[in-house]
């Protein structure tokens, strides 16, 4: 069996241990319009298990808490939900293996987590973001998204692929280093000498 100083090594930065005030895991909980005997999962409970202990008494609760020796990624039980705030440094890997063990999760995500990229990985796993809701966070780093993902769900948001440049059709300088912002900048070739 592995000691719990193995399992702190997956925890990269100390934004990885952020605890979620209990109002904001209360509006998660309830986005999540639980059932009874559901069973529920929260990921990565922290010390006070904000989750964990605001979880309904109708459903079939569990944590994930690495400190404690009980590794999220070690965790291969499925469950009908999994809400929580997971560690930012390791958001693909957890988003991976959460889209393993349920077919519907809750998680909040800082605004710089919640890209075009992982959403579209999420969705190309056959998941639909279907609420979302906007907070800020006094303390944290800017604001937050929370946002239920269902697993054969149409989503309420789509994705855009990336827009390029209406003239060139392409990535070019507009826009940068001073260039207008409403004129195609292609890239100019250095000749050679």
């Amino acid at each position: 069996m592995k000691n719990v100083c193995d399992n702190i090594k997956h925890r990269k930065t100390a934004n990885d241990v952020i605890h979620t005030p209990p109002s904001v895991a209360l509006q998660m909980i309830d986005m999540c319009e639980l059932k009874e005997g559901e069973k529920v999962l929260d990921p990565s409970a922290g010390d006070n298990k904000v989750f964990y202990n605001n979880f309904p008494d109708f459903v079939n609760k569990d944590y994930c808490e690495i400190t404690e020796g009980k590794n999220f990624f070690e965790y291969n039980e499925k469950v009908d939900f999994v809400i929580g705030n997971p560690p930012y440094s390791m958001w693909d890997k957890w988003l991976q293996h959460t889209m393993e063990i349920t077919d519907k999760f809750c998680y909040i995500f800082n605004n710089f987590n919640f890209t075009p990229p992982r959403l579209t990985k999420i969705m190309n796993n056959g998941y639909g973001i279907t609420k979302i809701h906007l907070v800020s966070i006094d303390w944290w780093f800017g604001p937050s998204v929370m946002a239920v993902f269902e697993k054969n769900k149409p989503s309420i948001i789509n994705i855009m692929p990336k827009v390029y440049c209406e003239i060139c059709g392409k990535r070019c300088n507009r826009g940068l280093g001073g260039r207008s912002k409403n004129e195609c900048s292609p890239t100019v070739s250095k000749s050679k000498k």
